[in-house]
């Protein structure tokens, strides 16, 4: 008889440390703090606020000093007129206040858009999470399935040499046990590659075993959330938001650079001829008749029509997702309480049935083997219809801003509201 099963559990469990399974909680926190492009976004969303502080700030004020009339048949450098003056541009309008403004506003959306993407990441590192324990389970039963395929198959094969069994009973007995053998190392082979691809979302090593994510299953409180509510709480949403608002205070500083700055400045001058001195003021005002910042004034108002416009399409797309993903989760929980609650249990009573009529001599070893696979088949599309469940809750837990992965992951602050 093969050990399949003890083989498959053991090829499973060879990257896990002496903490035991990997939990849902550890792996999001993993994906979170090594992913490099979560990083990226942290440095942007810095950078940005160092945009808001410099386009806050007055320009420098300059310092002019400038020698004239020397040289010449006037003499040497100090017959020369010197003057030296201070000059500074002061802004009207609130430009530089508006231009702040914009630029926290572009912070702003930049945080909305990490907030976007931490959410999104904790949804595909959850959704690998629940592959890979799904894919661990199913290749545990394949490789049990295997194990009694082969013990049945080894039976018959002493019966037909002692002459009880005829030799087609052993042909169908080796095809069931070569079908489960396929299927047990396909199984594993799913295995491997949805644990390889669980540690790809923090670029470690291979995953090995997988905690169940009960959490992700038992959540009543999925069935009270509102497509109003996804609206108030949606990071894309949140992004096209701010990028509107960003949009209106673009307009907001164009209008206020149509206001043009006035530069006023004070010095001195020297008369080298007579060494007397007199000081200077002076005033400098750009004249608006030509270029009075219409173009720019135009174009923001029209890419701010253009991120209503965004933001609108995005609202109706989000009301399709959300009726499509609470449909899939509605019909997943259904599909999963009735495997769980009525068909598993049916199949697991009539697979001790028939192993007890079985042994009582009251049914074929290969009748068994059919209602053996059935309950095995069963077992395996519970595993499924439990993990598209997990699958679609992650999915409505995403558009709501992942609330409920953020807390797995100890996500919070600013990351976690915008």
């Amino acid at each position: 008889m093969a050990c399949s099963a003890l083989i498959a559990s053991a090829v499973l469990a060879q990257p896990v440390s002496q903490n035991g399974p990997l939990e849902l909680s550890s792996a999001l926190q993993r994906a979170v703090h090594s992913n490099p492009h979560i990083a990226s976004l942290r440095a942007e969303v810095t950078a940005r606020h160092g945009d808001a502080l410099q386009a806050g700030l007055w320009d420098n004020p300059s310092f002019e000093a400038e020698l004239e009339g020397f040289g010449g048949d006037r003499g040497g450098i100090g017959d020369g007129d010197l003057t030296v003056a201070v000059r500074q541009t002061i802004p009207l309008g609130g430009d530089r206040r508006r231009a702040r403004e914009a630029a926290e506003a572009w912070a702003g959306v930049e945080t909305a858009r990490l907030n976007a993407e931490i959410a999104g990441l904790l949804g595909e590192a959850a959704t690998a999470f629940v592959d890979a324990r799904a894919a661990q389970e199913t290749a545990r039963v394949r490789a049990e399935l295997q194990d009694l395929a082969e013990a049945a198959a080894s039976a018959i094969r002493q019966r037909v040499e002692a002459g009880r069994s005829s030799p087609i009973n052993l042909d169908r007995a080796d095809i069931l046990a070569a079908t489960a053998g396929i299927e047990a190392a396909s199984a594993l082979t799913e295995a491997r590659r949805a644990g390889l691809a669980l540690a790809a979302m923090w670029g470690g090593a291979a995953a090995g075993e997988v905690a169940p994510p009960s959490v992700l299953v038992n959540n009543p409180e999925l069935s009270a959330l509102t497509p109003e509510a996804m609206m108030r709480r949606n990071p894309d949403l949140a992004v096209a938001q701010q990028t509107s608002r960003a949009r209106s205070e673009e307009i907001a500083r164009e209008r206020a650079e149509a206001i043009p700055d006035i530069t006023v400045g004070a010095g001195i001058r020297r008369y080298g001829s007579d060494s007397e001195t007199a000081y200077l003021a002076m005033v400098e005002m750009p004249i608006p008749v030509i270029d009075r910042n219409q173009g720019a004034i135009a174009a923001a108002a029209a890419r701010e029509t253009g991120a209503r416009l965004d933001e609108e399409a995005l609202r109706r797309q989000l009301l399709a997702r959300h009726a499509a993903a609470y449909r899939r989760w509605s019909d997943a929980q259904q599909r999963y309480a009735a495997l769980s609650g009525h068909v598993l249990p049916a199949a697991e009573n009539a697979f001790s049935r028939t192993s007890l009529a079985y042994r009582e001599g009251a049914l074929q070893l290969l009748d068994l083997l059919d209602v053996q696979r059935t309950y095995f088949d069963t077992r395996i599309q519970a595993i499924e219809a439990r993990a598209e469940l997990a699958r679609s809750a992650i999915e409505l837990d995403v558009l709501f801003g992942a609330p409920r992965l953020k807390q797995l992951a100890g996500v919070a602050g600013a990351e976690a509201n915008p």
